[in-house]
C-alpha cells in the first residue's frame, strides 16, 4: 500500500498501527499518535514530531514527506470491522448476531483510534486524491452490513426496513457514540468504550428485531462470532480511566 519511505494511499477507519519493532518510521507514528492526540492533527508540525521522536527533522521527511502520510500510516491497519463483516456476511448462523457482532466491533474499534473519527473524516474529506481508500473501505463496510440487515429480513429475524437507509443508521450511531465517549458533555453521563459499544449494538438490533425482546439471546451469540476466528477485540478504557 505504500513506498518504503512514505505512506502511500491507505484505507479505512483509524486504529493505532504502530509495532514496537523500534524502527524509526514507528517511533515517527508512535510520537505523531501522541502529539495528535495531546494537540491536535492540525496544531500538531512536523518538526514537533521530530524532536519528540528525538530525530531531526530530515530523518522524519526521509520517512514521511507530509504530515498526511503519518496519518495515512494510521489508517493502513485500521481494518478490523471491515474484516469482521467480510467474515460474518457470507457466514452461516443468525443474521441479527452477526449485525450484532458487526457494530459491536465497529464501536470498539472507533474507541480505540487514536483520534477522533470526525477528525479523520474532515482531512479525508479535504484531500480525497490522498484518502480515496478511507471511503473506499467505507462504502464497503456499508454495502457488507446492508447486505447482513437485507439477509435478517429475508430470514424473518429483522422487521421491514430500508437495508440501506438501516446501514447508514447504524454506522452513524457508532460515530456519534464514539464521539461522546471522547468528549462527553457537561452533565451528561460518561461512558466507557465497553459500554460505547454495547449501547449502539443493542440500540439498533432492538430497533431491528421482529421480536425485540429476543435481544438478549442475541448477544451472547454474537459474543461466540467475536471471540472467534474473525478475533476478539480488547478492551478499551474511557478517557476518565487512562
Amino acid at each position: 500500500m505504500e513506498s518504503a519511505k512514505t505512506a502511500g494511499a491507505t484505507a479505512g477507519r483509524p486504529r493505532l498501527s504502530g509495532s514496537a519493532d523500534g524502527s524509526p518510521r514507528q517511533e515517527i507514528i508512535r510520537e505523531a499518535t501522541a502529539l495528535f492526540v495531546a494537540k491536535g492533527y492540525a496544531e500538531t508540525t512536523m518538526s514537533e514530531i521530530a524532536r519528540s521522536a528525538g530525530l531531526r527533522q530530515s530523518s522524519v521527511y526521509y520517512w514521511f514527506a507530509r504530515k498526511e502520510h503519518i496519518l495515512q500510516a494510521l489508517l493502513e491497519e485500521n481494518r478490523t470491522s471491515l474484516q469482521v463483516a467480510q467474515t460474518l456476511e457470507p457466514a452461516p448462523g443468525p443474521a441479527s448476531a452477526r449485525l450484532y457482532a458487526v457494530l459491536h466491533a465497529d464501536a470498539v474499534q472507533l474507541c480505540a483510534s487514536p483520534l477522533d473519527f470526525y477528525e479523520f473524516e474532515r482531512v479525508a474529506r479535504s484531500q480525497p486524491q490522498n484518502f480515496g481508500p478511507f471511503f473506499e473501505d467505507y462504502g464497503e463496510l456499508h454495502r457488507l452490513v446492508t447486505s447482513i440487515i437485507r439477509q435478517g429480513l429475508d430470514s424473518g429475524e429483522l422487521r421491514d426496513v430500508d437495508p440501506e437507509a438501516a446501514a447508514t443508521a447504524a454506522l452513524s450511531l457508532n460515530e456519534g457514540l464514539q464521539r461522546h465517549y471522547r468528549q462527553p458533555l457537561p452533565g451528561l453521563r460518561t461512558y466507557t468504550a465497553d459500554d460505547v459499544s454495547t449501547l449502539s449494538a443493542d440500540t439498533t438490533l432492538a430497533s431491528l428485531l421482529l421480536t425485540p425482546d429476543g435481544l438478549p439471546g442475541v448477544r451472547p451469540e454474537a459474543a461466540a462470532l467475536a471471540t472467534g476466528p474473525t478475533g476478539g477485540l480488547a478492551r478499551v478504557n474511557s478517557p476518565a480511566e487512562s
